[in-house]
């Protein structure tokens, strides 16, 4: 479905079956993003790849993709609106960060700094690699 959607409708509108896919198949979301349609996609998953340390031993496990939703709001801050459209999953520490990115990005927009304060806090306590990656573009 996703693939489909990808191909059908473009890579703007597929963001939120992107980060569902993440969640529960990061494999997947690996096979989708290098068949995409769109270069973009596979240029910001090698550019995580690269970047990010995650839970795995093996720094290119698939299994880290599962973040690649909330790392990707670290680059383009744009897709802040369509990533909020993901439907809630398993509640899953990269679920739970891609949301709480979401809320960061609101919370800097509204200029609300005490509340940023507290949500960066969480961000750094429920993954420090993707916490560093939101702080250097701040």
């Amino acid at each position: 479905m996703v693939q489909a959607r990808l191909h059908l409708l473009g890579l703007q509108a597929t963001w939120p079956l992107l980060a569902e896919l993440g969640w529960l198949s990061p494999t997947l979301l690996e096979d989708v993003a290098r068949s995409s349609p769109d270069p973009l996609l596979p240029r910001l998953i090698g550019k995580f790849e690269a970047s990010f340390e995650g839970d795995s031993a093996d720094r290119d496990a698939a299994s880290d993709l599962s973040w690649f939703a909330a790392w990707v709001l670290t680059e383009r801050p744009t897709l802040r609106e369509p990533l909020a459209l993901a439907e809630p999953s398993q509640h899953s520490a990269p679920e739970q960060a891609m949301r709480l990115m979401v809320e960061l990005l609101g919370l800097e927009r509204q200029g609300r700094h005490a509340d940023i304060v507290a949500r960066r806090k969480l961000l750094r306590d429920l993954q420090p690699s993707l916490y560093a990656a939101y702080m250097k573009s701040r």
